[in-house]
């Protein structure tokens, strides 16, 4: 059975949808009744993702058959990697605070941005939007560094409320496809 018969196949897509819904429910539920500990749980992964691609990527470094010269950049990355990935075991409440600033510093970016295409004159008809997503942006981003300890609970919260409706969705979806087992889904 090759991939276009299984997406096309209803109760493929139904277990699919019903098992996204869950985990994103799941998710969601968990992010909500125990924030700090969701936060814990995420940067502890991100330590551990980091930890395995730096090191894997050493080894492909170090396995490669190319030039030195050209292998010192990604077994410079390679170390730099595991040592994030150190330090986030020791100090999570450190990468907490790293990733939080750059989300601060990614909205406040993107908010100058928008602000540029709004004043710019491209785009004339859709100025005012841009204009007022760059303004949300920078005020997202300064209340972000304004309150740095606040802004992981919220962005957790965010993703716990995504992760119920979605995950609802989801499920309600995959029971519809189950339902509908004869009907086409094009």
């Amino acid at each position: 059975m090759d991939i276009m018969s299984l997406s096309s196949c209803p109760s493929f897509m139904s277990t699919s949808l019903l098992i996204r819904g869950v985990l994103a429910l799941i998710i969601g539920i968990l992010a909500l009744a125990f924030p700090v500990g969701m936060i814990e749980f995420i940067v502890y992964l991100v330590g551990i993702l980091i930890l395995v691609l730096s090191i894997c990527g050493g080894g492909i470094c170090l396995s490669s058959s190319a030039p030195p010269a050209h292998r010192w950049g990604l077994l410079a990355l390679s170390v730099i990697g595991v040592i994030i990935a150190i330090l986030t075991f020791i100090s999570p409440v450190v990468m907490v605070l790293a990733i939080t600033f750059l989300i601060a510093l990614w909205a406040f970016v993107t908010g100058i941005g928008d602000l540029g295409l709004a004043f710019s004159g491209v785009q004339k008809e859709h100025r005012l939007l841009f204009g007022l997503t760059g303004i949300i942006a920078i005020i997202f981003g300064l209340m972000v560094v304004a309150m740095p300890l606040e802004g992981p609970l919220a962005i957790i919260t965010v993703v716990g409320i995504f992760g119920v409706i979605f995950g609802v969705a989801s499920i309600i979806a995959g029971i519809m496809v189950r339902g509908n087992k004869g009907a086409s889904l094009s």
